[in-house]
């Protein structure tokens, strides 16, 4: 399944960057706060790179992600996607695509379609990954969802599943994760795998 997603996503996001004036790519990518349009693809080209190279020390650190971005400053956005290509293409040969690479890329997606205003992404694309990690990260609740019921826990959540999706990575604030309808709201801190925002994020 990931060797999928990932695929997609990448090709996706090479279709949704290539030809970018530079105005568009200097952009900076709200859920990534110290990144540009250029450094997001940056950090894909250079996750995959160290990936395949089995450069790993620190992964995935932010000190790691920065010098994908610090290492690729002045590569024009073409060059990065034919990197990433050639890599994404080697990491596909692998025996087991890590999970954690393919949840990054479409994450990432979403975070470019909403900087250059493009539409969400599509929803075949994220539904069956929170199908899949709804009840790995959610030992204690179950959630309800237009997908159907996720996990058995104790504590029921009525959510959207976008925001649900988007709040495991980090793209939702702790005020908008307790603005959720839940039974008891005491897991909210448990639902990002990286931290919470301190500040809202719509898309």
């Amino acid at each position: 399944m990931f060797e999928e997603i990932y695929r997609e996503a990448r090709q996706r996001i090479v279709g949704l960057t290539m030809g970018l004036s530079a105005e568009e790519l200097a952009l900076t990518v709200p859920a990534c706060p110290e990144w540009t349009v250029h450094q997001v693809v940056a950090h894909l080209s250079g996750e995959a790179s160290d990936l395949v190279s089995g450069r790993m020390e620190g992964a995935p650190s932010d000190e790691w992600t920065a010098r994908h971005v610090a290492e690729r400053a002045g590569v024009p956005v073409p060059e990065l996607l034919e990197q990433w290509n050639t890599f994404g293409d080697k990491i596909a040969e692998m025996e087991r695509m890590p999970f954690q690479l393919a949840m990054d890329a479409l994450t990432h997606e979403a975070d470019l379609r909403a900087t250059l205003g493009r539409e969400r992404l599509p929803d075949t694309a994220w539904q069956p990954t929170l199908v899949w990690l709804a009840p790995r990260r959610l030992k204690n609740v179950t959630a309800k969802t237009e997908l159907g019921v996720l996990g058995d826990g104790p504590i029921t959540l009525e959510v959207d599943g976008y925001e649900l999706w988007r709040a495991f990575f980090g793209r939702r604030s702790r005020r908008q994760m307790e603005s959720w309808t839940w039974s008891d709201p005491s897991p909210v801190d448990d639902v990002p795998i990286f931290p919470a925002r301190q500040t809202d994020l719509t898309e």
